[in-house]
């Protein structure tokens, strides 16, 4: 049983998993390694970051997120079930996670939403078309489902790596201070 399940572990994936595991929830994330800023070869814009790769970026924030104690699992989500503790999610190789909120951070599987009951819409941010945004999303990243949420392009922000990272944190910090009963501040020592 998991407190904290996310599927996507991309850079807004990886960075909720930071915040919710550096905030003392049991976390893991499902990684499918098919993150679209790995095809990136030059990342110019990532303030405090002169230039990085997209998979250095990755790779980076991943280690960042296994040091702060999440669970990194490799694998592609086949369902994803709301039940009486939260949501249980099915990997295609069948393993099941079980876990009482769950992020979704991933911009290409939509057929696990729509499945949820969402209802996706063109996201007119993304000019060749092929990623949707989930209408019905609050700004904090919460749906009409409980302990659900949903980052970044879905969510309709902007497909920049920084802003992906803030909503992901965000949503972290969310989690952490719900769970918590008290607003989560974390800050380097």
């Amino acid at each position: 049983m998991l407190d904290v399940l996310v599927i996507g572990g991309g850079i807004s994936g990886g960075s909720a998993a930071i915040y919710t595991s550096q905030g003392g929830l049991k976390t893991a994330v499902i990684d499918s390694g098919k993150s679209q800023i790995k095809q990136v070869s030059k990342l110019f814009n990532y303030p405090g970051i002169k230039e990085i790769t997209g998979s250095e970026l990755l790779e980076n924030i991943k280690g960042q997120a296994l040091a702060a104690g999440t669970e990194w699992i490799e694998g592609a989500v086949e369902t994803v079930k709301k039940n009486d503790i939260g949501y249980s999610v099915i990997l295609t190789d069948g393993k099941e996670f079980i876990s009482k909120h769950l992020v979704i951070a991933t911009n290409l599987q939509t057929s696990l939403l729509e499945s949820l009951g969402f209802q996706l819409a063109v996201n007119e941010k993304v000019p060749s078309g092929k990623i949707k945004r989930v209408l019905g999303i609050e700004h904090d990243g919460t749906t009409k489902l409980p302990n659900l949420y949903i980052t970044s392009l879905l969510a309709g922000f902007s497909s920049q790596s920084i802003i992906a990272a803030g909503h992901g944190a965000s949503i972290g910090i969310s989690i952490v201070s719900k769970e918590t009963g008290k607003t989560y501040m974390w800050h380097d020592k």
